[in-house]
């Protein structure tokens, strides 16, 4: 009973149990998995993506390993074209052989390391992935079902390990002992050598990537560098356009959207429409201008733009004081002036020989607060200081008349010769030219009237514009197969300009006579009628005779005015000029010349309807009878037959008289500067000497005056070869020098070169001063009066001196110097 009941009990167990547990079959399998989570399998397959663009990656730097050590890409082609490249049963099955091309490649694929569904072995056991999280070696081989050890497959070479293959080639898959096996590979001496050599590899592999990098990081920098460095280039070309032009730089806005943005900017964008370099770096600098980002370096900044003038300048400045160095000897030229802006400015200029070439270059530009000898004194001193010149090294002086200038007690002229005695000072040959003619005009009353008629016409008729316009409709009228002339003004500076006033009276006399007529009798009659009368009743005979006079002399002058300004121009080639003036005022003086002069004038009055008198103008002036006989104006009264020998005597020889006694005080009389100068014209002339006798006291004179004592005899005997050897139909200060030049003889005849040189640095006029007035008038104008002193210096001396070649490295080379930050993109 007891038994049947245990019987029926077993039967319903197992019953039960069929019903509700799993068969026998699958009692010990592994249940099913369950299914993954979005999230997770999010997250593996941005994992995939990843291991891709690192095996991407991977697959690059094996090219450049493969191109580096020459090994074939078939090989490597046909394994990454397979699932899992460095699976070892691809590479045993593919016969490829350890090598160091092969390890490279290896290592910069990395091990292989799937996470697949591992499959299982008969004891229901696989491969886990979470095993790949402690040993960066471990890798499994899909194909062979296996887990291996990259760094031992690699890198284990010993012969003592080459019978030990499971982890290097056949592979572990005993998976119920894998932790075990993993633990004890770990842990072996096999292993630890291998690792060793693989973190070795690796360290070196970065060490050449890092180097790599560098080199590739280096490269980049230098090819920016060489981009900025070209940019720099064109915007230097652009600032030295702007700046010997003369033209201004900047605008009032100089954003994207201002039309007004300044002529640099302006440029920049033209050159940029035609130039690829420029116009890309426009690009880049307008697309972060765009999107309001900051652009690290943009080149076209204000400070840019004036860094690049100062080291422009800066460099111009070195190649002048280089020059003035090599030369020794040098004059300093000088003058001041007042700005659109009121502040009175003294203009620096240097005249040396370079080269056997007679150079005059502008230097500096400085404002003063006084103008006195004293301060101009110091003015000088202040700018050879900062143009690192010695003032014992200045040979000359250039100024003009002033009496801050020339005088001889407390002149600028005489401070500096306490300093410097042998800084000779020349009075400007151009200005003294001037004077002369002054002088001259103002000795005689009808050329005071006749200059003062000259300058009313002129104002009458330019003064309006419906008078100039009738004026221009009568010449026209009269004339319709030449061009209309406009009457020039005169100039109380520029006597020069006062030859090209009277040639344009002499041509339009005829066309201003007929409007004056014409004016007057207008109906009905206003002011300018009566200053028509006026001017009628003034433009008489003596104005046509005073006109007929100064023409032939005011020719001759205006040229030698012209030659006189040549900044290259020597004093004997000045004196040369001035004694074919001399000779021709003392032409003019015979009587011949104003019987010619005489017969114009009467001719040209009568074709002009003007009366000629026939009497002599004026009363005779009564003299005591106790005088008749000793006063000289007597006796010319009684001497004084005709009109014509009249006005000879009263407005033509006056005239003529006064101007060589003027040219002859001026320029041949006595003095220091004189005598050295005529002393030093003999150096090169020997035709002057009486004898040799006085050509060799020249020669002590000169040694005894410079500091050459003991080196008299060696002149002497310099001069005597010299001339000698080198024959010359006239000689010249460039003659001279040119000879010197083409024999190499400054070396033979060092003395003498040295008093030729200095003769060539002596100045002849200031016109390279004043033409630095007249570029100032050009570069600080009305517009641009708030330009600084240092920026105005640096525009004027780039403007003026602009035949000085440009070294455009060396400037950059400046440029960089001003802020040393520079160097990293320059």
């Amino acid at each position: 009973m007891v038994i049947t009941i245990i019987m029926v009990m077993v039967i319903t167990i197992i019953c039960h149990w069929t019903d509700d547990e799993p068969s026998a079959s699958t009692a010990f399998r592994e249940p099913e998995p369950e299914p993954i989570p979005d999230e997770i399998r999010t997250d593996w397959e941005r994992r995939d993506e990843q291991e891709d663009e690192q095996r991407e990656r991977r697959t690059s730097a094996r090219e450049d390993i493969e191109m580096k050590n020459g090994a074939e890409s078939t090989d490597f082609d046909f394994l990454l074209r397979l699932a899992n490249p460095t699976d070892p049963a691809h590479v045993q099955s593919s016969n490829l052989k350890y090598n160091q091309t092969f390890i490279t490649f290896s290592n910069s694929v990395g091990p292989c390391r799937p996470r697949v569904n591992f499959p299982k072995n008969s004891d229901g056991h696989s491969f886990q992935a979470q095993w790949y999280n402690d040993d960066p070696w471990l890798e499994y081989s899909p194909l062979h079902d296996a887990m291996h050890c990259f760094s031992c497959r690699n890198f284990m070479n010993e012969e003592r390990f080459q019978s030990r293959t499971g982890w290097k080639s056949v592979g572990i898959n005993l998976w119920r002992q894998a932790k075990v096996k993993i633990k004890e590979h770990r842990s072996s001496e096999l292993h630890m050598l291998s690792m060793i050599r693989w973190n070795a590899f690796k360290k070196d592999t970065l060490q050449k990537a890092f180097a790599v990098a560098d080199s590739q990081m280096e490269a980049a920098k230098e090819r920016e560098r060489q981009k900025n460095r070209a940019i720099m280039f064109r915007l230097m070309d652009i600032t030295l356009f702007l700046a010997k032009q003369a033209l201004a730089f900047r605008g009032n806005e100089e954003g994207l959207s201002s039309s007004n943005r300044g002529n640099f900017l302006n440029l920049v964008d033209l050159l940029g429409q035609y130039d690829s370099v420029l116009g890309l770096h426009l690009d880049v600098v307008k697309e972060k201008q765009t999107s309001n980002q900051r652009c690290q370096v943009s080149l076209l900044s204000n400070r840019t733009q004036n860094d690049l003038i100062k080291a422009l300048s800066v460099y111009v400045k070195r190649i002048i004081q280089k020059e003035v160095t090599e030369a020794s000897q040098f004059s300093i030229l000088l003058d001041e002036t007042t700005d659109v802006s009121h502040i009175e400015q003294v203009s620096f200029v240097v005249r040396y020989v370079h080269n056997m070439t007679i150079k005059e270059r502008f230097v500096q530009l400085c404002d003063v607060a006084s103008t006195t000898g004293e301060a101009l004194e110091n003015v000088v001193m202040k700018l050879l200081e900062q143009n690192n010149l010695n003032i014992q090294d200045v040979c000359g002086q250039g100024y003009d008349g002033a009496a801050n200038m020339s005088g001889r007690y407390n002149g600028l002229q005489s401070r500096i010769q306490k300093q410097n005695e042998r800084a000779l000072y020349v009075h400007c040959h151009a200005h003294c030219l001037n004077l002369i003619l002054v002088e001259s005009a103002k000795s005689n009353k009808h050329f005071v009237d006749f200059f003062t008629v000259v300058e009313r016409l002129y104002t009458f008729i330019a003064n309006s514009t419906k008078r100039h316009a009738a004026f221009v409709a009568t010449q026209k009228a009269m004339n319709p197969d030449q061009r209309v002339l406009e009457l020039q003004r005169l100039s109380d500076t520029r006597w020069s300009w006062r030859e090209d006033a009277l040639k344009t009276i002499r041509k339009v006399l005829p066309a201003a006579l007929q409007y004056l007529r014409d004016l007057r009798e207008c109906d009905p009659p206003d002011l300018a009628a009566g200053e028509a009368k006026m001017l009628l009743s003034s433009i008489d005979f003596e104005f046509l005779l005073c006109l007929e006079i100064a023409m032939p002399v005011f020719m001759e002058t205006s040229v030698a005015s012209k030659v006189l300004q040549q900044d290259d121009l020597d004093l004997a080639a000045a004196y040369s000029v001035l004694d074919g003036v001399l000779k021709r005022v003392v032409e003019l003086r015979r009587d011949s010349q104003f019987s010619q002069i005489y017969n114009t004038a009467t001719t040209i009055a009568e074709e002009n309807d003007i009366n000629i008198p026939t009497k002599i103008p004026g009363r005779r002036r009564k003299v005591p009878a106790k005088l008749k006989y000793t006063s000289q104006s007597a006796r010319e009264d009684d001497e004084v037959q005709t009109l014509e020998e009249y006005y000879r005597g009263r407005t033509y020889d006056t005239f003529l008289d006064r101007l060589r006694q003027e040219l002859e005080r001026r320029f041949y009389g006595e003095g220091k500067t004189r005598d050295i100068v005529m002393s030093l014209q003999r150096l090169i002339d020997p035709e002057q000497w009486k004898d040799i006798d006085q050509g060799l006291d020249t020669a002590h004179s000169q040694c005894e005056f410079y500091g050459l004592q003991g080196e008299d005899t060696n002149l002497q005997t310099e001069l005597r070869v010299f001339h000698a050897s080198y024959k010359c139909p006239k000689r010249t200060v460039k003659s001279t020098l040119e000879i010197f030049k083409e024999h190499d003889a400054h070396i033979i005849f060092p003395t003498l070169f040295k008093l030729i040189k200095i003769y060539a640095t002596l100045p002849v006029s200031t016109a390279t001063v004043e033409r630095s007035f007249s570029k100032l008038k050009l570069v600080k104008t009305r517009l641009r009066n708030q330009c600084g002193q240092e920026r105005l210096s640096d525009l004027l001396l780039l403007s003026i001196e602009k035949d000085i070649p440009i070294n455009k490295e060396e400037v950059l080379k400046i440029f960089i110097e001003m802020a040393p930050t520079r160097r990293l993109l320059l």
